[in-house]
């Protein structure tokens, strides 16, 4: 198994958060996450993160992403509702 580097592991959470971010009903690729988030790193990199972030949306249950096809080759995503995690209530007790 091929051991990643901190920076895969700064990227690959840089490209969760900004896919949480996009509104419901977008789609997206992972090279416009990339092209927004504004980080820069080796060709080799990019390959293996862009390939952890399909593994992660393909095999995660509950997360509000869908592969809905390809675009220029690379593979579209579609939000499809709100982060799970994110509760309106607080979930740590108490009144609101």
């Amino acid at each position: 198994m091929n051991k990643k580097t901190e920076q895969q592991n700064k990227i690959n959470n840089c490209m969760y958060a900004m896919a949480f971010k996009q509104s419901v009903g977008s789609t997206f690729t992972y090279s416009e996450l990339r092209e927004k988030s504004g980080m820069v790193c080796s060709t080799n990199d990019q390959r293996e993160v862009g390939r952890r972030f399909a593994y992660w949306i393909k095999h995660t249950p509950g997360l509000p992403f869908k592969i809905v096809g390809k675009k220029n080759g690379s593979l579209l995503y579609k939000k499809t509702g709100p982060n799970p995690m994110r509760h309106k209530s607080n979930w740590k007790g108490g009144n609101n």
